[in-house]
């Protein structure tokens, strides 16, 4: 696959402008070229573009002559559109760009300052080609457990990620990067949480309705997809468009099902069989692709196995639930009571929840980088623990909003963008301030979920999850649900520590399928791991015994190896 091929932007001050430019059309600032491929010009011309299909507020789509006035006069105002939101604008000073308030949408940049060769980019890859950056260790040690990356870094050294909610310029100084303004703090009761969410979901769910009656609503067996059902005025719910995707394992369908049946809502279902007709060569590169989509920096595996699933399913305006673990403490472990923390906090946490799953396979790392790499994750966890305050929950909520959800969430959400639009009402910067102001007790458990559920719809509050009590339950815990959630929390527990024992990791529905071929076409064109094989801090023997059978890799092993394989390979166009 051709990277050029991908829309995009790369601004750069070089001349001439270096391998990496996505082509199409010229503009000029300043000192500043900018190229861009495939992009949508908010002011009938080049002087404002839209990075992201969506565009929008809670209320409604967001004009393009509101766009590009805002650009100019006070970018810092696109900041609270829905992510995934971003935009590039050229004038004549130079080039500037503009992401959401959760940094959904990855904009990149050279180091701020850096002149001469400084670069404003859509894609990390066209930046780091473009600065001719080399592989940045930590961050390649960090990925090699997580799966993702952690703050702002990229697999490129001198190569950023724009902060959320900021603004970066690129002019005759080089690099200038403006923070966001700070969020809301104050503290907000259960109630007003609710009544608040409540009010914000329904008018984003009439509004989107009205904006895009033909949307599609991902709706699966568990909470979130669910509470966006109930916003839904029951009016509406009759001849609205639903779809599933079958995952063995799971009650999503039967769930899906029950509900769909009860309103007259279109459903549609399909499974992960196409994954299995898919060719070794094909395999390849579909995760290659991918892999370029995701700026090598999330699982390409997994999100190849995900595209076959979807070519059955009508694309167009989809509705997800995505964003609602933000309101129910995904981090969240034991008793929930305000407490200090420390360092062995941290590593606990990231060695139970963050490095069970994404973790490559030991051996395919060299005993020093593998040990560096750890250490290097376990400080970057515990670093951005502590940038989210003193208070081990509140923390543990900055870990996820700000880590997890920017870098393994957003780059998977675009990295779709060019099949579907894909609108997350619980992403708006207004559910996202709710979820901030509440106390971790309110959240945990699901507690302030389950109250937003009955609030919303009694009737869909009293139906079971899938393989867990109706929203009800946890909206009006028993007094002994303490003991319950403790028995909960000590089976997930058991889990990831036998998981941990017996080193594996859970692979991604239809990534063990995808893998396997992936590694069937890398035995049969030896030379593709050619990249791998010059850096130091892989295996030789590792990748000769991959190449031989003798090691069958994990897919999460696959998918970095494939990251490698792109981020070592430059691909101009």
């Amino acid at each position: 696959m051709n990277s050029a091929a991908l829309a995009g932007f790369l601004a750069t001050t070089a001349r001439p402008v270096p391998p990496g430019a996505p082509g199409g059309t010229r503009a000029t600032g300043g000192p500043v070229q900018l190229d861009h491929r495939g992009l949508r010009s908010t002011a009938g011309s080049n002087a404002v573009l839209a990075v992201s299909r969506v565009v929008r507020r809670a209320d409604g789509n967001v004009t393009d002559r509101e766009v590009a006035e805002l650009m100019r006069a006070d970018p810092h105002a696109l900041t609270r559109l829905l992510p995934p939101f971003g935009a590039v604008g050229v004038d004549e000073g130079g080039v500037s760009m503009v992401a959401d308030s959760l940094g959904f949408q990855h904009l990149f940049h050279t180091e701020t300052g850096s002149a001469g060769s400084a670069v404003l980019s859509s894609s990390a890859l066209q930046a780091g080609w473009a600065a001719s950056a080399p592989l940045d260790r930590t961050a390649v040690g960090i990925q090699s457990l997580l799966g993702w990356q952690m703050g702002q870094r990229t697999l490129f050294d001198g190569i950023r990620k724009l902060d959320p909610g900021a603004v970066a310029r690129l002019g005759e100084d080089g690099v200038a990067v403006s923070a966001s303004r700070a969020r809301a703090t104050a503290p907000i009761e259960l109630t007003d949480a609710v009544h608040e969410a409540a009010a914000l979901l329904r008018v984003s769910l009439n509004a989107l309705l009205d904006d895009h009656p033909e949307a599609v609503l991902q709706l699966t067996g568990g909470m979130d997809s669910r509470l966006l059902l109930s916003a839904i005025p029951e009016r509406r719910r009759r001849g609205l468009r639903a779809m599933t995707l079958e995952v063995p394992g799971t009650g999503d369908v039967a769930r899906a099902r029950a509900i769909t049946a009860r309103y007259g809502i279109h459903h549609s279902v399909h499974g992960l069989t196409d994954v299995a007709a898919v060719t070794a060569a094909q395999a390849w590169e579909l995760c290659r692709a991918d892999a370029i989509r995701l700026d090598g920096m999330a699982d390409p595996v997994a999100l190849a196995a995900q595209r076959i699933a979807e070519r059955d399913f009508d694309q167009g305006v989809r509705i997800s639930g995505l964003g609602g673990e933000i309101a129910r403490g995904f981090y969240y472990v034991g008793r929930t009571r305000d407490r200090p923390y420390t360092r062995k906090d941290a590593e606990q946490l990231a060695a139970w929840r963050m490095f069970v799953n994404e973790a490559v396979e030991p051996g395919l790392l060299t005993d020093e980088f593998s040990t560096q790499a750890r250490e290097a994750a376990n400080r970057a966890v515990y670093d951005a623990l502590r940038a989210g305050g003193d208070e081990w929950f509140r923390a543990a909520d900055e870990l996820y909003v700000g880590h997890r959800m920017q870098r393994w969430a957003g780059a998977t959400d675009v990295a779709v963008s060019d099949q579907r639009v894909v609108i997350n009402p619980m992403l708006d910067p207004g559910f996202l301030d709710i979820a901030a102001r509440l106390r971790p007790q309110d959240k945990a458990h699901a507690r302030f979920l389950g109250a937003l559920q009955m609030e919303l719809d009694p009737e869909l509050g009293v139906m079971p999850l899938d393989g867990r009590p109706p929203p009800s339950a946890y909206a009006n815990p028993v007094p002994w649900q303490p003991a319950l959630d403790a028995v909960r929390t000590g089976r997930r527990a058991a889990r990831k520590a036998l998981q941990r024992l017996r080193r594996g990791n859970r692979p991604p529905a239809g990534g063990s399928i995808m893998a396997a071929k992936v590694v069937a076409h890398w035995r049969e064109n030896p030379g593709l791991l050619d990249p791998v094989n010059g850096l130091d801090f892989v295996r030789a023997d590792w990748v000769e015994a991959v190449l031989a059978g003798r090691v069958e890799p994990r897919p999460s092993s696959v998918a970095f190896v494939t990251n490698l394989i792109v981020v070592s390979s430059p691909d101009p166009g």
